[in-house]
């Protein structure tokens, strides 16, 4: 008897076990894009925000108008341009001073809302923020200012899925990464326990590097707790042509507009011809 009740006792204790992961599995697939898209729940910055340096691009996405801040390049010649997709708990107003940055390099900056961020109209999903991004690409790559065969993707944390995406569906010469994850699906596995088949928006850069052969600089911090070092390595172990620069930072706290960040960007550019050298 004791015996049985031991077997009893060891097979509710697994079928209530079973049933509250199944119950904390449901609950993350139907909360994971409020928990993803973090930047939904910040305040829309106010309607004078645009710095006066910067030029407003109204994009007309299926879900509604979504927005550009356009940095112009100085001279009066075609200049490569960079397309920035921001980390998933910013906003583009976050971004005016690093765009300053990218721009004093010699390169015109496109900050792309995410559908449902800040003013922009929508829902974010890997769908829609692809359709904001091709939409913000095309705009960019028909400006006479611009020089098409010069565009870089740079992405940050989150925005490393949609950059990657993005040079997957059009013509890019360079891509930069920052703290950038393997993919969606490896994150919420060992981060969550949750299957990679329940994720809604499996952003997978490393498929996507896979798949688009072009130069790559990822950046990591070496203390990220957010999306560990590892990530990062396992981008650059993808292929030829994918370089790591290793930070002293965690996820949230490094210098992307500070001198060492730019000038290994001054570089990058410069080795894969988007910038000339100098004189």
């Amino acid at each position: 008897m004791p015996e049985i009740l031991d077997r009893l006792t060891t097979a509710l204790i697994l079928k209530l076990a079973l049933i509250g992961y199944l119950g904390y599995a449901v609950l993350l697939w139907v909360f994971q894009r409020p928990l993803m898209y973090h930047g939904t729940r910040l305040e829309a910055p106010p309607a004078d925000a645009r710095p006066t340096d910067a030029e407003g691009i109204e994009l007309e996405a299926s879900g509604g108008p979504n927005e550009a801040w356009w940095f112009r390049p100085e001279g009066d010649e075609p200049a490569p341009a960079v397309i920035v997709a921001h980390g998933n708990a910013e906003l583009i107003s976050d971004n005016v001073s690093f765009a300053r940055a990218l721009r004093d390099l010699g390169v015109g900056v496109l900050l792309v809302e995410y559908p449902g961020f800040g003013s922009a109209k929508g829902e974010p999903s890997r769908a829609s923020i692809g359709e904001a991004f091709t939409l913000a690409y095309d705009r960019l790559t028909a400006r006479p200012e611009v020089d098409s065969e010069r565009i870089v993707g740079l992405g940050r944390s989150l925005g490393a899925g949609a950059i990657t995406d993005l040079a997957v569906a059009r013509p890019v010469r360079a891509l930069v990464l920052q703290s950038a994850f393997s993919s969606i699906g490896s994150m919420v596995l060992r981060g969550y326990w949750m299957p990679p088949f329940l994720v809604k928006d499996d952003f997978d850069n490393v498929a996507n590097l896979r798949a688009w052969d072009g130069p790559v600089l990822v950046f990591h911090g070496t203390q990220d707790r957010v999306v560990p070092i590892g990530h990062g390595e396992r981008l650059a172990a993808v292929r030829d042509g994918v370089r790591l620069v290793r930070l002293e930072c965690g996820h949230n706290d490094c210098a992307w507009s500070g001198a060492a960040v730019m000038e290994e960007l001054r570089d990058f550019l410069i080795r894969t011809e988007i910038l000339p050298r100098a004189d």
